[in-house]
């Protein structure tokens, strides 16, 4: 039996999308990962999923997830994951309970949990230590790709990031969106991780130089149009999008506004909106030094930040219609942020899509040495800043909008 009262309520809430909406959003979005989750604001725990594309067939990546060893064999990061018990499960397969610790720069993780083997995958619920408790139910689907039978691998759930250890209760007490987004950078590292195993067949991870892109490559509009086919007004969508060597492209966060584009753009040309991101303690319009900074028609924005962990101060070079900033002077040079609004189908109402590669590696110590020990954080990280930024200007520009 599943335990505990998160279980209970994990197996009897309705998925955050059916397997044919997984497998639509996928196409909608094109070639980029998915990730959904319900609203921070009204649920507690806020749960996420996520899904790519696998290019193996299903029962391989089947016999993966519900392999213990799978899991350290796809992320080196783990020292040891142990096989401790065997029992008889309700749906009459072995469910195994498994040691694992977890070895990254700064800090050390370890507990135990459950792998409960599903017809279609896997649920892993973490019953001791750190991230518990918590549970994600591992899925695995087949599609027909031409005349190739591929798979697509769905990760949703929730665990307990909070409480793993101070730096993440220092980021919480920041940000209710912290956890969330934690968590969905530690369930973005797996999903990419078991893909790749089932793919190659051995662990692998984007090795080339990683870089800066130019500000016209952003674009939200795909994934903004996406969300009001898919799913209900209250989901935050977002698309992680790769380059053809596997570093990160960008980042897309989808969000309703309440408000009509022409009313959301207003609040975009302000500095004092984006005064609502998390860390960004303050924004002052710089109109001299850098000489970038001297052109009146795209001024550039400096910013402090007392964000703990990421150094994140620099100057931005913001361009109008389309919304893009490029970081010119500090650590993350060359970090983009792109805002897209997009007409929603209802009156009055409109997606605002937050597109960034925001070059964290070079956001200081910390961050460099998470990517540089598992590069796939260098997505998962990303797509965490996007997501707590996103949903905060969300807000900023609807109280911009009440207040005018």
């Amino acid at each position: 039996m599943m335990g505990g009262p998160l279980g209970f309520f994990l197996l009897a809430a309705s998925a955050l999308a059916a397997p044919a909406e997984v497998s639509a959003l996928l196409s909608r979005l094109g070639d980029a990962d998915l990730v959904v989750m319900n609203n921070p604001q009204t649920a507690r725990p806020v749960r996420v999923l996520l899904a790519t594309r696998v290019a193996a067939r299903p029962r391989v990546v089947r016999r993966i997830v519900t392999s213990p060893a799978s899991y350290g064999e796809a992320m080196p990061s783990f020292r040891r994951v142990d096989l401790l018990a065997r029992r008889k499960g309700q749906s009459g397969q072995t469910d195994l309970e498994v040691a694992w610790e977890l070895d990254v720069p700064l800090w050390n993780l370890e507990g135990k949990l459950w792998l409960r083997p599903r017809r279609d995958g896997a649920d892993l619920e973490l019953a001791e230590g750190d991230f518990a408790p918590g549970l994600f139910h591992v899925s695995v689907r087949g599609e027909q790709a031409g005349k190739r039978e591929r798979a697509i691998l769905t990760i949703e759930g929730h665990a307990n990031v909070r409480d793993a250890n101070l730096a993440t209760r220092q980021l919480v007490q920041r940000s209710a969106l912290a956890e969330p987004a934690m968590t969905v950078a530690a369930a973005y590292v797996m999903l990419k991780s078991l893909a790749r195993l089932a793919e190659e067949g051995a662990p692998g991870r984007p090795r080339a130089a990683m870089s800066s892109a130019e500000p016209s490559t952003l674009d939200g509009t795909r994934t903004g149009a996406a969300v009001p086919a898919c799913l209900p007004a209250a989901a935050l969508l977002a698309a992680v999008r790769s380059k053809p060597d596997g570093r990160l492209a960008r980042v897309e966060v989808a969000l309703p506004l309440s408000l009509a584009g022409t009313k959301a753009a207003a609040a975009v040309h302000s500095p004092e909106t984006f005064r609502a991101l998390p860390g960004w303690k303050k924004v002052a319009t710089v109109t001299a030094e850098p000489k970038v900074c001297t052109d009146p028609l795209a001024p550039c924005w400096a910013v402090e930040n007392d964000l703990p962990l990421f150094s994140l101060d620099g100057i931005w070079k913001v361009r109008q219609r389309p919304w893009r900033a490029r970081m010119v002077a500090g650590e993350r040079q060359g970090a983009l942020m792109g805002i897209d609004l997009v007409p929603s189908p209802s009156p009055g109402s409109s997606m605002m899509v937050l597109s960034e590669h925001p070059r964290l590696d070079r956001a200081g110590y910390a961050a460099r040495k998470l990517i540089a020990a598992e590069p796939y954080l260098e997505h998962g990280l990303a797509l965490a800043l996007t997501l707590v930024e996103a949903t905060s200007l969300q807000r900023a520009f609807e109280a911009s909008a009440n207040i005018r």
